[in-house]
C-alpha cells in the first residue's frame, strides 16, 4: 500500500513537497519522476516484491508508460499468466508491473480486469496522456483538482494543498453533507474546487489539450438478480468467499486479522488459517472507555478454535483530545463517525510491528446485517403505520425514549421517496436541521444547496428494486467509499497499515449483489445466507449468538473529559452562537443528548482552525 500525487501544470511545483505530505503512507521508500510540466510522485509501502526493482515511479519496458500506483491487485498471478501467453515478458515479481505492461497489452480495458483496491495513474509519452482511475468500490482514495490549466492530484488532499496552486475556498454542497451524514458525499469534498474520483471512474487527461474528460469502467449499479436456487447460492456463496480470502494472503511480509468476534471476522479467519502458510497472527482490542463491554472472550474462544497467533491489545484512551487533533489533520476534512478513534488507536498499536491486516467491512452492506434491513423487509407493514407520524409526534413527549424511535417512520413518511434512506441514515432527529445552529449568513448559503442529491441519484437507479435491496445497493454506493472506507483508510495509512476487505472481492461482491432479500433475510434473521453457508466452518456460538456492537462514548466524552475543551473551542470559533451554547449545556446537563451534533461541530472547529479557512 502506498500514497501518490502529481501534477500537470507550467507552473512552479514542488513534487517533493507534495510527497513529504503522504510519507506515512509510505515510509518504505519515497521516489518521484519530473518532465518538463508534468510530475509523479509516490510513496511506498512495500508488500509484494520488497525489493528496490518495485520501486515506483515505475516504467514500461519499452519505455513508452510511466505508473504510480497505490493498492493490491489479488488476481495479478492470473494476468501475469494471460499476458505471458500473449507474448509479454516480465523481470519482476510485484502487481504494479502487471498492471503497467497490461496496460501497454489493453489499455483502459484492463481497469475492468482488476481484482482489487487501487488508485493509480499512467502517463502514456506517446499520446501525451495522463490517465488516472479508482477501485469499482472506492477501498482506496483518490482527490484532483482542475482548474482549466493545472491538474493536480493526490491520494490525499493535503498533496493537492501542498501544491499551493489551488485557493483554499469552502464548498457549502460538502459542508452541508457533512452536517447530515458525517461525511462528504459522491465527487464532493470540503474543498471548492478539489473532487473525489468516484469509485470505478478514470480520467483521461489530454495534456496538450488541457482537456480532462471521466469515463466509469465498472458500476455498481445494473446487477442482473440470480437464478440460482437457495441451496445453489449457499454452496457458491461458500465457495467464492473461500476463493475471495485466498487471494487476498498474497504478500511478501506476515498477514493479519482483525477479529471483532463477530460473523465476518471469524469466516475470514476459518479460511484464512486453511489457507495461510504458517500460522496466522489474530488481533483483538479492548478500550478503557468501553465500560468492559467487548468482544474480547469471544475473539480468545475463536482464536483458539482455528489455532492461531492471537494477540489482545489493552488500549487507554486517556489523551482523546490529542488523539482527536491527529486524526483530524490525518483525514483532512472534518469527520463526524467517531468510530475512527478506536480504529486509529489500534493502527498505531501496530505500527512499525505489521503491515497488513484483513477486516470483515462490507458484510453487512453485501448480506444485510444491519437491523434497518430488517424493517425495510417488513416495508410495507411500517409504511402503513408511517401515516400515523403525526399523531405519534403529538403524543410522545420529546424527553420520551420511544420519541427517537419515530425517525424510521419520519423517514417513511417522506412525500419524496428519494428521500427515505437519506433520513434513515441521517442520525439527526427528525424535527431538527443541522443548518439551523449555524449564523444566518451561512444557513442561508447552505438553503441554496441540497445535501440530499446523492441519494435522489441513486433512488432513480434503484426504485425498481425491492425496499431492501434498494438500500443495499445504495449503502454499496454511498455508505462504503464515503463513510466507511474513508474511514479505513484514514485511520490505518496515518499509521502505515494496509487493510485488505475480503468480502469487497470483485467475485464474491458481484454475487453477494445478484442475491434476492429473501436470500438475505429470514423473519429477524440477518445475513441469513451467510449463516448456512458458513454452518459447517463457523462454531454456532459465534453464527448464532447475540451481536454485541461497539459504540464509542463520544456523547460522554463530550461530558466530562472533553468538557472544556469543547466549551473553548466552539465559544472561540466563528460557528459560536446562542443556539449552539443552548445545545451544549442541555447535553452536559444531560437534559437532552445533542452528542452526535456536537461532535460534529467540535471536528468541524477544529478543521476551520487548522486550516485557517472560513464559513
Amino acid at each position: 500500500m502506498c500514497g501518490i500525487c502529481g501534477y500537470v501544470s507550467q507552473k512552479e511545483i514542488d513534487i517533493e513537497e507534495m510527497n513529504s505530505t503522504i510519507t506515512h503512507r509510505g515510509p518504505d521508500n519515497q521516489n518521484y519522476l519530473k518532465n518538463k510540466n508534468l510530475a509523479l510522485g509516490h510513496t511506498r509501502l512495500s508488500i509484494l516484491d520488497l525489493s528496490d526493482d518495485s520501486n515506483q515511479p515505475m516504467v514500461s519496458k519499452n519505455g513508452r508508460y510511466i505508473i504510480v500506483y497505490n493498492g493490491e491487485i489479488y488476481n495479478f498471478l492470473d494476468l501475469k499468466k494471460e499476458l505471458k501467453y500473449l507474448g509479454v515478458v516480465f523481470n519482476k515479481e510485484s502487481d504494479t508491473e502487471i498492471i503497467l505492461e497490461g496496460f501497454g497489452y489493453w489499455g483502459v480495458k484492463i481497469f475492468e480486469k482488476l481484482n482489487g483496491m487501487f488508485a493509480f495513474s499512467i502517463y502514456d509519452k506517446k499520446l501525451n496522456k495522463l490517465y488516472i482511475t479508482r477501485d469499482r468500490f472506492g477501498v482506496k482514495p483518490l482527490y484532483y483538482y482542475h482548474n482549466g490549466e493545472d491538474l493536480i492530484f493526490g491520494s490525499e488532499i493535503k498533496a493537492i494543498i501542498a501544491s499551493k496552486v489551488i485557493k483554499k475556498e469552502l464548498n457549502y454542497q460538502g459542508l452541508y453533507e457533512y452536517l447530515h451524514f458525517a461525511t462528504t458525499l459522491g465527487e464532493n469534498t470540503f474543498y471548492k474546487g478539489i473532487k473525489k474520483l468516484e469509485a470505478g471512474e478514470y480520467i483521461t487527461y489530454d495534456i496538450e489539450k488541457h482537456k480532462l474528460k471521466i469515463d466509469r469502467y465498472k458500476s455498481n449499479h445494473d446487477i442482473t438478480q440470480t437464478k440460482d436456487s437457495f441451496e445453489e447460492a449457499v454452496s457458491k456463496t461458500k465457495r467464492v468467499f473461500e476463493n475471495a480470502v485466498k487471494r487476498q494472503l498474497i504478500a511478501d511480509v506476515p498477514v493479519g486479522i482483525f477479529l471483532s468476534g463477530g460473523i465476518d471476522s471469524t469466516a475470514i479467519t476459518a479460511y484464512a488459517t486453511k489457507h495461510y502458510k504458517g500460522k496466522i497472527k489474530t488481533f483483538s482490542a479492548g478500550f478503557d472507555f468501553n465500560n468492559g463491554d467487548n468482544e474480547l472472550d469471544n475473539a480468545k474462544y475463536i482464536a483458539d478454535f482455528y489455532n492461531t497467533e492471537h494477540n489482545e491489545m489493552h488500549i487507554k484512551g486517556e489523551d482523546i483530545i490529542n488523539i482527536l487533533e491527529d486524526v483530524n489533520y490525518y483525514f483532512d476534512q472534518p469527520f463526524g463517525d467517531a468510530a475512527n478513534i478506536p480504529l486509529y488507536l489500534m493502527s498505531k498499536e501496530l505500527k512499525g510491528k505489521e503491515k497488513v491486516i484483513l477486516q470483515g467491512d462490507g458484510g453487512d452492506e453485501l448480506f444485510a446485517g444491519y437491523h434497518r434491513y430488517i424493517r425495510l423487509y417488513h416495508y410495507d407493514s411500517y409504511k402503513a403505520v408511517s401515516k400515523l407520524f403525526p399523531l405519534f409526534k403529538k403524543v410522545i413527549p420529546k424527553s420520551s425514549s420511544k420519541y427517537k424511535g419515530l425517525r424510521f417512520l419520519f423517514a417513511l413518511y417522506q412525500k419524496d421517496p428519494s428521500k427515505e434512506m437519506a433520513y434513515i441514515l441521517s442520525q439527526e432527529m427528525f424535527d431538527e436541521d443541522p443548518a439551523d445552529y449555524l449564523n444566518e449568513s451561512t444557513k442561508s448559503r447552505l438553503k441554496e444547496v441540497n445535501p440530499f442529491q446523492r441519494y435522489q441519484y441513486f433512488y432513480e437507479k434503484f426504485k425498481k428494486l425491492d425496499p431492501v435491496n434498494r438500500a443495499l445497493y445504495t449503502d454499496i454506493n454511498i455508505i462504503l467509499p464515503d463513510l466507511y472506507f474513508e474511514k479505513v483508510d484514514r485511520a490505518t495509512m496515518a499509521n502505515s497499515l494496509e487493510i485488505r476487505v475480503p468480502f469487497l472481492d470483485n467475485e464474491l461482491a458481484q454475487y453477494a449483489m445478484s442475491l434476492p432479500a429473501d436470500y438475505k433475510i429470514k423473519g429477524k434473521d440477518k445475513k441469513y445466507i451467510l449463516k448456512k453457508a458458513f454452518e459447517d466452518v463457523v462454531p454456532k456460538k459465534i453464527l448464532y449468538g447475540p451481536k454485541k456492537g461497539f459504540g464509542v462514548p463520544f456523547q460522554h466524552w463530550l461530558r466530562t473529559s472533553m468538557k472544556d475543551f469543547m466549551l473553548k473551542n466552539i465559544r472561540e470559533s466563528e460557528l459560536y452562537n446562542k443556539k449552539i451554547e443552548t445545545l451544549m449545556q442541555e447535553h452536559i446537563s444531560k437534559k437532552k443528548d445533542n452528542g452526535y451534533i456536537l461532535w460534529k461541530l467540535l471536528n468541524l472547529v477544529l478543521w476551520l482552525k487548522n486550516t485557517e479557512m472560513s464559513i
